[in-house]
C-alpha cells in the first residue's frame, strides 16, 4: 500500500548554484518548410540565459494577478501536488513519485502553462491577449482550459496525427487548432506555430524557451519535494524526470541542489528520439510528451546549464509501458508513459548504491487512453 504525502515544513528554499554560460553545442495539414527555418531563427532569437533561469517568479506572478485578477482566482488549483513512496525496480531503496496529476489539468502541464500566461501578462502590460502556441498534448489542454476560464483568444498547433479526442477537447474550450505536416513531428507543429502568430499577430509562448516555467518549478514545485522530504528526514540521491522543455527538470532540480548539493539530475529521454537526435523529426511511438526535438537541436532550458550538470538516460517505448503496468499491478498508481520512465531512470539510481536509499521521481500524469491502450496491447 502506498501513502501520499502532501507538502509540509522544511528549509527555506534556495535555487543552488546558478547555471554556467552553455556550452556551444483539425484543418488540413500545412505545408512543411525544408530545414524547419522558422522555428530554428525563434529558437535561436529567444534562447535563455544562465540568469534568466535564476530569475524570481514571485514578483512576476503578483503583477500578473494585478493584471488578471481571474488568474489569481484558478492558481489554488495548481500544485500542491502529494509525494507517493514505492520500490525501487529492484526494491534495494525508494522512489517518490511526484504525481503531478494531481494539478488542475491534470498534468504538470498546468504549471508550465500557468507560467507562461503569468509571463505573457506582464510581458504585455495587458489583460487582452492573443496566444500561441504548440503541444502534442497535456500542455494544449492546459492552456485551452486556462485560456477559457479566462476568456484569452488562443491558437494550438498539434503534429500531425494528434488523436481526434484532444482535438474535440481543445476546441470544446474554445481554442483555435492547426495540424502541422504530415512526417514532420513536433519540430514541425513548433514551426507552423511560429508562422501562425506571426501571421494573425499573436504572441508565441514558445515553451522550449520559457525560463519562466524553470522558475516556477523552482520555487514551487522544487519547494515542495523538499518540505515533503524533509518533513519525513528524506534526503534524495536523484531526481528523474522526462524531458520534454526541460523546464521541470531545470527548475526542480537547482531547488534541490539548494537542501542536498549531491543529488544527481537526471534528463530521461525515449530511446526513439534522444537529446540532440541528429536525425529528421519523426512520428515514431515513444513515451509522451518527451524526446529529441531532430536535426541536432538541443532543447535551450537545458542547453543553458553547463555540460556535465545533468545526468542522461533513455528509455525504449516498450520499457515504459512495461514499467506503467508494473507500477499499476503491484502498488495501484497509474503514471503516464514519461512518468514510468522517470521511476526506470531514479531505481537505476538508487538500486545501484547500498540499501535504503532514497530518489525523486517527476510523473507529468496518470497517462493518456492511447498510452494505456499501447500498454495493454504490447
Amino acid at each position: 500500500m502506498t501513502t501520499a504525502l502532501r507538502p509540509g515544513g522544511g528549509p527555506v528554499l534556495t535555487a543552488g548554484p546558478p547555471p554556467a554560460a552553455p556550452a556551444p553545442a483539425g484543418p488540413e495539414p500545412a505545408t512543411p518548410v525544408p530545414g524547419f527555418a522558422d522555428i530554428r531563427r525563434v529558437l535561436a532569437d529567444r534562447a535563455p540565459s544562465p540568469a534568466d533561469l535564476t530569475r524570481a517568479f514571485a514578483p512576476l506572478e503578483a503583477e500578473a494577478h494585478r493584471l488578471l485578477p481571474r488568474l489569481a482566482a484558478l492558481r489554488p488549483g495548481i500544485g500542491d501536488t502529494p509525494l507517493v513512496p514505492v520500490p525501487s525496480r529492484a526494491g534495494r531503496g525508494t522512489v517518490w513519485l511526484k504525481a503531478e496529476a494531481a494539478n488542475a489539468s491534470g498534468s504538470v502541464k498546468s504549471r508550465t502553462a500557468y507560467a507562461l500566461l503569468c509571463a505573457t501578462a506582464v510581458s504585455a502590460g495587458s489583460p487582452r491577449l492573443r496566444l500561441a502556441e504548440y503541444s502534442g498534448g497535456s500542455l494544449a489542454v492546459a492552456l485551452a482550459e486556462l485560456c477559457g476560464q479566462l476568456d484569452l483568444d488562443l491558437h494550438l498547433v498539434v503534429p500531425y496525427g494528434a488523436p481526434q479526442r484532444l482535438l474535440d477537447q481543445l476546441r470544446r474550450n474554445g481554442a483555435k487548432t492547426t495540424t502541422a505536416a504530415e512526417g514532420t513531428g513536433f519540430l514541425g507543429a513548433m514551426d507552423e506555430a511560429v508562422r501562425v502568430a506571426e501571421r494573425e499577430d499573436r504572441h508565441l509562448l514558445l515553451q522550449h524557451c520559457a525560463a519562466v516555467g524553470a522558475a516556477l518549478h523552482r520555487e514551487h514545485t522544487g519547494a515542495e519535494i523538499i518540505g515533503q522530504l524533509s518533513g519525513h528526514g528524506v534526503e534524495p540521491v536523484a531526481l528523474a524526470a522526462g524531458v520534454g522543455t526541460g523546464g521541470s527538470l531545470a527548475g526542480t532540480a537547482m531547488a534541490l541542489a539548494g537542501a542536498w548539493p549531491h543529488c544527481r539530475p537526471v534528463a530521461v529521454f525515449p530511446a526513439e528520439a534522444v537529446y540532440g537526435d541528429e536525425r529528421a523529426p519523426g512520428g515514431a511511438r515513444r513515451m509522451n510528451g518527451t524526446g529529441g526535438l531532430g536535426h541536432g537541436l538541443r532543447q535551450p532550458l537545458l542547453a543553458a546549464f553547463p555540460q556535465d550538470y545533468f545526468g542522461f538516460t533513455d528509455v525504449a517505448y516498450p520499457q515504459a509501458l512495461h514499467a506503467m503496468r508494473h507500477l499499476r499491478r503491484e502498488h495501484a498508481i497509474a503514471v503516464s508513459s514519461s512518468g514510468a520512465g522517470a521511476w526506470l531512470a531514479a531505481s537505476a539510481e538508487v538500486d545501484k548504491g547500498p540499501r535504503g536509499r532514497n530518489a525523486v521521481a517527476v510523473v507529468a500524469s496518470r497517462g493518456t487512453i492511447e498510452e494505456w491502450e499501447h500498454a495493454a496491447g504490447s
